[in-house]
């Protein structure tokens, strides 16, 4: 049993995360072996590469977090076992992996969360898994900038090749006359 300091210590912590990060997702881990929990923290990890963590949590000593760090709306997802997931950068990265790894193991249960201080419930985490990351939304809006240049770079170089052609014709009609 947890004594008084080490709960107020993890009330301090969870306070500290839930005001640190972008977006909390809860979910019900009840029915995960070690071995899966473990599995899902190792994804997490290589995802969020330090900007995502997972941690186990009683439901009493995250509504004390939450109410001392002012976060509002998590209390309907806190029933049950309940796991948190921080992230500290992207959200959709994090609702990526816990959509993908609750596909494979059907124990996993999103409940919802709270992404960027709005409550979001399971539809809207897999809507938000199934956007594109930052990365790739970049590397589109790069792409669509990037193809009327390289159309203008196109068309100006066949003109100067035509350009080129008309005066190396021009050229031998006047070393021929």
């Amino acid at each position: 049993m947890r004594t008084k300091e080490q709960k107020q210590e993890e009330v301090a912590s969870l306070q500290k995360k839930l005001k640190a990060a972008n977006s909390v997702l809860v979910v019900d881990y009840r029915g995960l072996t070690v071995s899966d929990a473990n599995d899902l923290r190792g994804q997490l990890r290589k995802i969020g590469e330090g900007s995502i963590e997972y941690c186990v949590a009683k439901n009493t000593l995250v509504r004390r977090a939450a109410d001392g760090a002012g976060v509002e709306g998590l209390g309907p997802y806190l029933t049950g076992p309940t796991a948190l997931a921080f992230a500290y950068d992207e959200p959709s990265s994090l609702a990526k992996a816990l959509v993908d790894f609750a596909k494979e193991n059907e124990k996993l249960d999103i409940k919802g969360g709270l992404i960027e201080g709005e409550v979001v419930s399971l539809a809207e985490v897999r809507q938000l898994a199934a956007l594109p990351s930052r990365d790739e939304l970049r590397g589109m809006f790069l792409g669509t900038l990037q193809a009327p240049m390289g159309k203008l770079a196109g068309t100006l170089y066949a003109l100067l090749g035509h350009l080129r052609n008309a005066l190396d014709e021009r050229q031998k009609q006047l070393e021929a006359s």
